[in-house]
């Protein structure tokens, strides 16, 4: 499904079409890397940007370079994308005291974890792009280097947390489903989420690829938009349950140090497997 085809599909709910005019552009710009020199005087001055700025139409340099994106208008987008065909899955994450000796990167033994267990649950934009939430579901259901004993290595700050390494829980290494990497097409698999709170979102080790690590976002980052690949989001309750951890988590460079989140099970719901879990 093309993003054109998409921006057509999703502008019944009520919000302003240019926000699919600028997700078209933004997921366009992953095809095509090029930088315009500036050569003329327009800029921090000049050409009346004072006037501009006061009557409200823009000025990066003084606003921050993400200051026409409507978090809500956003919102509003990735609840249509995900109503044209979702799937959800979830993560069972155990909050448990730091070990201090467990050698960093080891899987932890999941029978002698006593921590308090949540469980996040994500609603995943299986219909339009389905290759990647694939990728993401085989994961969830493996029982050899998926998911299950994989720990949220890293808390990125005015991001989220940072999960998903099967290989080395170091954030360095990654695997998909069924080999490594995964190569996706933007136009089988277009970028089409916007990064906001509590979206889910797959990092990018080359452009086109992804592996096993996600990031749960906490807070908005329009920065990442068209770099990693949105697949999904968390429920209310489920976003409401991360962003309480990053409240009282201590962290040395980023890396948790107070307490661990470590993956005791995941599953996709409505499975025989996540209906025995829920039981």
């Amino acid at each position: 499904m093309s993003v054109s085809l998409l921006v057509r599909s999703v502008s019944r709910f009520p919000t302003r079409i240019n926000l699919g005019i600028s997700l078209q552009r933004t997921a366009t710009a992953t095809l095509v890397s090029c930088r315009a020199l500036a050569t003329g005087t327009r800029g921090s001055r000049g050409h009346g940007w004072y006037v501009n700025y006061r009557a409200g139409k823009g000025g990066r340099h003084l606003q921050g370079e993400y200051f026409d994106r409507d978090v809500e208008e956003c919102q509003q987008w990735n609840q249509a994308i995900l109503d044209l065909g979702s799937s959800r899955v979830y993560l069972d994450i155990v909050q448990e005291p730091h070990s201090k000796t467990r050698p960093p990167g080891e899987f932890p033994s999941l029978n002698e974890l006593t921590g308090t267990k949540h469980r996040i649950t994500i609603d995943l934009a299986s219909t339009v792009m389905p290759e990647t939430c694939q990728n993401f579901m085989d994961l969830c259901t493996l029982e050899q280097e998926g998911y299950k004993g994989s720990v949220l290595y890293r808390v990125e700050r005015n991001v989220g947390f940072c999960g998903g390494d099967v290989l080395t829980n170091t954030g360095k290494t990654g695997k998909a489903a069924k080999g490594t990497p995964l190569q996706l097409s933007i136009d089988q698999d277009p970028l089409v989420l916007w990064h906001v709170a509590g979206t889910v979102t797959m990092l990018v080790p080359n452009v086109g690829r992804v592996d096993s690590r996600f990031v749960l976002c906490t807070q908005s980052a329009f920065h990442l938009d068209g770099i990693n690949r949105a697949l999904g989001q968390m429920t209310q309750e489920s976003l409401e349950i991360v962003t309480g951890w990053g409240k009282n988590l201590l962290t040395k460079n980023g890396v948790p140090s107070s307490y661990d989140l470590i993956v005791v099970d995941s599953g996709v719901v409505g499975t025989d497997e996540a209906e025995a879990v829920s039981a």
